[in-house]
């Protein structure tokens, strides 16, 4: 309880200034408030496992869930990968940063599409590969000649001298 002003009755705890008397109640009293509380059901964890020990089964929800064995990641390496990432991404030209608007996954999507490899290349982020070309056309399902296993180009020319 605040103890009032002998001059005016107004308590001391209020502002007053040469615009104010303080003697208006300018509080507000909000009593519907914007959460919608029609969804609490949904949202209590009990009231969610009550009913999956009941039938068996989990609610639908619009998230695919993803389960893994985990266990031996470490959450230290993780963390150091991540930074590696971060930092090489911060390395690259601007223009190329630009291009992804400076979002780190959106660029390691695009970099692990192997479609995208003629842009990595012009960027200068990519090398030429032709037995990765190769590979990745007779996997599309074109024609390509292939080399044996183990071989490279330059030890096929050499064969071909010598005989």
């Amino acid at each position: 309880m605040t103890t009032k002003r002998k001059a005016t009755g107004v308590p001391k705890n209020t502002f007053r200034s040469a615009y104010n008397l303080g003697n208006e109640n300018y509080s507000e009293t909000f009593n519907d408030g914007l959460t919608e509380q029609h969804h609490t059901d949904q949202c209590d964890i009990n009231k969610i496992l009550a009913q999956f020990m009941e039938t068996g089964i989990m609610p639908k929800t619009n998230a695919n869930p993803q389960y893994a064995d985990v266990s031996n990641v470490d959450f230290q390496e993780m963390q150091n990968t991540l930074a590696t990432a971060k930092t090489l991404f911060e390395e690259l030209p601007e223009q190329v940063k630009d291009t992804f608007n400076n979002e780190m996954h959106s660029f390691l999507n695009f970099a692990e599409n192997p479609d995208n490899l003629p842009q990595m290349e012009e960027w200068g982020l990519a090398i030429k590969n032709e037995r990765l070309a190769q590979a990745l056309q007779a996997e599309a399902g074109e024609e390509t000649t292939s080399l044996p296993a183990g071989k490279s180009d330059e030890s096929d020319a050499a064969e071909q001298l010598s005989t």
